[in-house]
């Protein structure tokens, strides 16, 4: 192994150690992310990382450093298990196909966002959607927040608007969107009984929320009601 992938690895291990101890793991759910400006050089050469600031220390996606680097990194989403492999070439990441999506699949690669963005953690916004077409146009609050939902458990698959869905059409990671007197708003589904769903949302100061609850009733009855999925017809 190269001294740079050395030095890399010996960095991970230094970092879970300090994330995963003391004061730092208690004061995780009050963290926030926000995008930072910082450059970064491998072996005196610029490399494209997005760097976010966290408590005072700039975070970047273990698998840009895989890609810069040449490690492999690679996903399971129903285990949410991370695998570093310092004896691979790195691999993009595989998008998620009509044949191996699923509702658990879907849930599973929401749910690791509440690690980062755990309730009441600002998430940074406007959020920068993957694909071409997108159901909103602003990309912050709530709507912000459901695509970058969406966009984790989806990748680039399209985007589908239902109209008055029937209760039966609506799945998990689906983004249930309605219109009142009041205002508009857009959750994302995480659970679904015959009675209600329960969701993941934003409010209008780009705060993640999970655990949220709306009847089945109470939906049906606002006007504009729609589902935008991204699940194969």
């Amino acid at each position: 192994m190269s001294r740079t992938r050395e030095a890399i690895f010996m960095g991970i291990g230094v970092l879970a150690g300090l994330v995963l101890s003391g004061p730092a793991a208690q004061a995780a759910d009050y963290l926030t992310a926000r995008p930072t400006t910082q450059t970064f050089y491998l072996e005196g050469k610029q490399i494209p990382l997005t760097a976010y600031l966290i408590g005072g220390s700039n975070y970047v996606r273990l698998r840009d450093i895989g890609k810069a680097v040449d490690f492999g990194v690679t996903y399971d989403a129903v285990t949410n298990t991370v695998y570093i492999d310092s004896t691979q070439h790195y691999q993009e990441e595989n998008a998620p196909t009509a044949s191996t999506l699923s509702e658990e699949t879907v849930r599973a690669a929401i749910l690791t966002l509440k690690k980062v963005y755990p309730h009441g953690a600002e998430y940074p916004a406007p959020y920068r959607p993957k694909a071409l077409y997108r159901p909103y146009t602003n990309c912050d609050h709530c709507a912000g927040w459901a695509m970058l939902c969406s966009d984790a458990a989806f990748g680039d698959l399209p985007w589908r608007r239902v109209y008055n869905p029937r209760w039966e059409d609506i799945r998990v990671g689906d983004v249930i969107d309605y219109r009142n007197d009041y205002s508009g708003h857009a959750i994302v589904v995480i659970e679904k009984t015959d009675e209600y769903v329960k969701v993941t949302e934003s409010s209008t100061n780009n705060h993640a929320r999970w655990g949220g609850q709306y009847p089945r009733w109470w939906l049906e009855q606002q006007p504009g009601y729609c589902l935008n999925t991204r699940y194969p017809e």
